[in-house]
């Protein structure tokens, strides 16, 4: 049964304590802020959005080609118009660095070979065809691949916090066995966090900034250690650690929102949490139903990976839907969902529809079309829904169907 989410009012008097007042501020400033949903994520004439992730390797692709970058994405443009893709996610950092030039992040080495600004050129391309670009950013993850420090960018704010003579910030810097990670629950991680998307907005014309699931990546406790024991140490009632993960989550989530709409109430906050609301509360920290409560989100765009006949019943696409339906009218709050193309032609055990069937994206849509709750879907990624693969193009052109029925 999914917890009931505690008000945020009451993580901001968490906060105050935590950090001696500055965050209640901002989540005052967040609250008092909050907006109509209403015509948020409609495009153009569209009623309904389509949407499309560009990871981070779909761009190290279009860099390295040989068309370049320049007229790879623009011809990925061309194809997302012919599926009615009103909304570009581009993976702007993914790994505590940035596909632009940036004063507070390295820029990624395959970014360097661009002639240009990338996020500059795709905002212009997106905008020239009435799409929207959503900067997609994943927080705290600085890698997945190892946990050795000496690995990483020499320039990454991880790496100098580690190298420099003051050994009270290398808390600012959590490792997992395979992964090295900003610490959730530390000020100057969030705060780099929120100096990055103010960089974006205020020097890029983009229309939104969307976070994914990457949110604490364990569970264990030597994690965050260090910090969490400096907290019960300073507090006479301090927190249970889950409790305390999910506060420090939640303070970046509104202290996002704040900055976001403190340079632009039009500007979308977005965030694509895991499938099941349970595993975000439980596994990653991730209150989902105290953002949505307390309007410091546009839209959710959880991620339902899943098909119609998924072994584990609770995984079934229709009842992850029915209940993110209840979560949407709960808390009014928008959905979009996040449909697998990279699971087209998978041939996995709990996965063989996708194998043996080539309409399954189409009838998703379908089938969210037909919520109240629901305004859009959105596809990961784009290089799995254009695929020349056979079965994907068979997928691809049932979506096309469709799509046709709509007019």
């Amino acid at each position: 049964m999914i917890k009931s989410a505690r008000s945020l009012l009451l993580r901001s008097n968490i906060a105050l304590r935590l950090f001696k007042g500055f965050i209640c501020i901002l989540l005052c400033f967040c609250l008092c802020g909050c907006y109509s949903h209403t015509d948020e994520i409609s495009h153009k004439d569209r009623a309904y959005s389509g949407g499309i992730w560009f990871t981070y390797l779909e761009i190290e692709e279009m860099l390295k080609s040989d068309k370049g970058f320049k007229r790879s994405f623009s011809e990925a443009l061309d194809n997302c118009e012919r599926v009615n893709i009103s909304d570009i996610y581009l993976h702007t950092r993914a790994f505590c660095d940035s596909i632009y030039p940036s004063a507070y992040f390295p820029e990624t080495n395959s970014s360097k070979i661009f002639d240009g600004d990338i996020l500059s050129f795709a905002t212009e391309e997106c905008h020239k065809r009435g799409m929207r670009i959503h900067a997609w950013i994943n927080p705290y993850r600085i890698s997945n691949q190892t946990s050795d420090i000496e690995n990483i960018d020499k320039n990454s704010p991880a790496y100098i916090w580690l190298h420099d003579n003051d050994k009270s910030n290398d808390r600012f810097v959590s490792f997992t066995q395979n992964g090295i990670y900003l610490n959730p629950c530390e000020n100057e991680a969030r705060r780099l966090v929120i100096n990055g998307i103010r960089e974006i907005l205020l020097n890029y014309n983009v229309d939104g900034i969307h976070f994914d699931d990457y949110f604490y990546p364990t569970k264990e406790g030597s994690f965050d250690a260090e910090s969490y024991s400096l907290y019960t140490a300073d507090n006479q009632s301090p927190l249970p650690l889950d409790e305390w993960r999910r506060a420090n989550v939640n303070t970046l989530i509104s202290s996002s929102y704040t900055a976001i709409k403190f340079i632009s109430k039009d500007i979308i906050f977005s965030i694509s949490p895991a499938a099941s609301i349970e595993k975000n509360f439980s596994d990653l920290y991730a209150d989902v139903a105290a953002w949505a409560q307390n309007c410091c989100i546009d839209y959710i765009m959880p991620q339902i990976y899943f098909g119609f006949s998924y072994p584990a019943d609770e995984y079934k696409f229709q009842n992850l839907i029915s209940v993110w339906e209840d979560f949407s009218k709960a808390h009014n709050t928008p959905l979009v969902i996040g449909l697998a193309a990279y699971k087209i032609g998978s041939k996995e055990e709990n996965d063989i529809e996708w194998s043996e069937n080539n309409d399954i994206l189409s009838k998703q849509i379908k089938f969210c079309k037909q919520s109240e709750t629901i305004k859009g879907y959105c596809f990961f990624s784009y290089s799995s829904l254009f695929s020349n693969a056979d079965r994907n193009e068979q997928e691809l052109n049932n979506i096309l169907k469709e799509l046709s029925n709509e007019q």
